[in-house]
């Protein structure tokens, strides 16, 4: 049991006790502790990380257009909460390096024909793929994934159009952070959708396994 784990019960032990709570209640109280503790400990890591290498303002940018379209998507998970934390902070801070670097390296134009090619991808992954389960959370109601599949391309039409807007401010004000949005938010739901896939099943098992994950990440556990 990971030491969120010993917080989140113990903290949901006092408030079940407390208020004369059931078992049932006590689990809720647990589980959304968990969750809220698991959140905050990632933001700061990607936050602190960010700072220091100087992507703080991408590196939020991709993970909160990442982490909402995950919502609706599902995706692979990694064994450990702390594991969870630091492959988020590394893949996170590491893809606000490539965009700053892009910014810097990469002509209007071409950026254009990459962020038009990233949802395209995110498009077809989406409806091929989405959503993906898990062994602790399967997706094998026909109703809830479909209803998941319609709000993770909703998610990714909004975006879409926050992209196309950000790109026209930046051709009206030729302000950089404008277009720097705009790439940030394309990077974030494509890395998303490479979760959904072999290739990102690939990736966060690999991490997970070298920071002493010792199970094999769950595949596609809705199929």
């Amino acid at each position: 049991m990971s030491w969120i784990d010993k917080v989140s019960k113990s903290f949901a032990s006092v408030v079940s006790s407390n208020l004369s709570l059931g078992h049932d209640q006590e689990e809720v109280i647990a589980y959304g502790a968990f969750a809220l503790i698991q959140t905050v400990l990632s933001i700061f890591a990607i936050a602190a990380f960010g700072l220091l290498l100087g992507v703080f303002a991408e590196s939020m940018i991709i993970s909160f257009a990442a982490a909402t379209l995950r919502k609706f998507s599902g995706g692979v998970h990694a064994t450990k909460p702390l594991n969870c934390a630091v492959i988020g902070m590394i893949i996170f801070c590491v893809l606000g390096l490539l965009v700053k670097h892009l910014m810097i390296n990469i002509e209007f134009v071409y950026l254009i024909g990459l962020m038009a090619l990233e949802f395209a991808f995110v498009f077809y992954v989406m409806i091929k793929y989405c959503p993906v389960g898990s062994v602790n959370k399967p997706l094998k109601n026909p109703d809830k994934r479909k209803r998941l599949k319609k709000q993770s391309l909703m998610f990714t039409l909004s975006m879409l159009a926050v992209n196309i807007v950000m790109t026209y401010a930046y051709v009206l004000t030729n302000n950089i952070n404008f277009l720097t949005v705009a790439v940030c938010i394309s990077t974030g739901i494509l890395w998303q959708s490479i979760t959904l896939v072999s290739l990102g099943h690939i990736i966060i098992e690999s991490l997970d396994t070298f920071m002493g994950g010792t199970t094999i990440l769950n595949r596609r556990a809705n199929k």
